[in-house]
């Protein structure tokens, strides 16, 4: 008896966890490689915090000074399309940021991999960190 009331407690916990809704872009995300003109980027450094459905950070290490560095500031999705304010903080060092709005395509999205396409046409590739 004991055995049938564990196998349907573990059955109820197995159902809950298929209701749980995954939200791809909520999340940590480390960006492991900036393509640039075809040109590929090795990064790992930099991370995008997705941190609700509006709030956005963006987290750049400098190992030549050993700390880092945090913007925040809100996002906006709109089907694919991904744009982020970093209320009037332009991103300048470390980064390839060069203005404090930027929109982004999602080409991928996953519970572990994330592509984003920026309107410059350069691909950035993510990993669940």
């Amino acid at each position: 008896m004991r055995f049938c009331f564990g196998l349907f407690i573990a059955f109820l916990l197995f159902m809950s966890c298929e209701n749980v809704t995954f939200t791809p872009l909520v999340g940590k995300w480390q960006l492991n490689t900036v393509e640039k003109n075809g040109e590929v980027i090795a990064v790992d450094t930099v991370w995008y915090n997705f941190q609700s459905k509006s709030i956005f950070s963006l987290q750049i290490y400098s190992p030549q000074h050993d700390r880092f560095t945090v913007y925040v500031g809100m996002r906006t999705q709109k089907e694919k399309v991904v744009s982020i304010d970093l209320n009037n903080e332009t991103v300048v060092y470390y980064s390839d940021w060069n203005s404090d709005k930027r929109s982004f395509t999602i080409e991928e999205s996953n519970r572990k991999r994330l592509i984003l396409r920026s309107e410059e046409g350069y691909l950035y590739s993510f990993i669940k960190f």
